[in-house]
């Protein structure tokens, strides 16, 4: 006949685990004979008993080294824990502390740029201003080689004046375009 332990199947036990279910069982049972008044009880009987009682007090043992270390396990869990949650109020605090600076660094670059830009209008008004003028310089000089001698020498050093400011001129225009 084929025993199936339905009980063992139910709770999953390993192979192992159902052998000492079984043993434990056998010596039950023999315990209970002899309390009941069995005569015949063979030494082995004994050996088998002490064997499961002794498998039981193993388990036991084992039981309680695993709830020992699933104890420390919990504890260095909860200091693990605790210190992700300092390590991330930290880091919270950095970002903060980042933000507020980009912030500033920002708002310095903002206040430059606006200098800069008035400047660079002020500039170039500057520029456009001495601009005109030197054309009206180069029309009134062309208007006195007119009705001058040709090696006026008064004019010539104006003409050459004239030329040195138009070349600064062309020479500042160029620079402006490179920045």
């Amino acid at each position: 006949m084929i025993a199936v332990d339905l009980f063992a199947d139910f709770v999953d036990w390993n192979d192992k685990q159902r052998e000492r279910g079984h043993r434990f069982a056998g010596a039950s049972r023999t315990l209970f004979m002899l309390a009941r008044g069995a005569r015949t009880a063979s030494p082995l009987v004994f050996v088998d008993a002490a064997l499961a009682t002794l498998d039981a007090v193993g388990a036991y043992a084992r039981y309680r080294q695993a709830k020992e270390i699933t104890a420390q396990l919990e504890a260095e869990a909860d200091m693990l824990r605790r210190l992700l949650v300092e390590i991330n109020e930290q880091l919270r605090i950095e970002a903060h502390v980042a933000e507020l600076k980009f912030g500033q660094k920002m708002k310095e670059l903002r206040h430059r740029m606006q200098q800069q830009a008035l400047e660079i209008e002020l500039s170039e008004e500057c520029f456009n201003s001495l601009s005109r003028q030197i054309k009206q310089l180069g029309v009134a000089i062309a208007e006195q080689r007119l009705s001058s001698v040709p090696n006026c020498l008064p004019l010539l050093c104006l003409e050459a004046a004239y030329y040195e400011l138009v070349d600064l001129q062309l020479q500042t225009a160029l620079d402006l375009v490179k920045e």
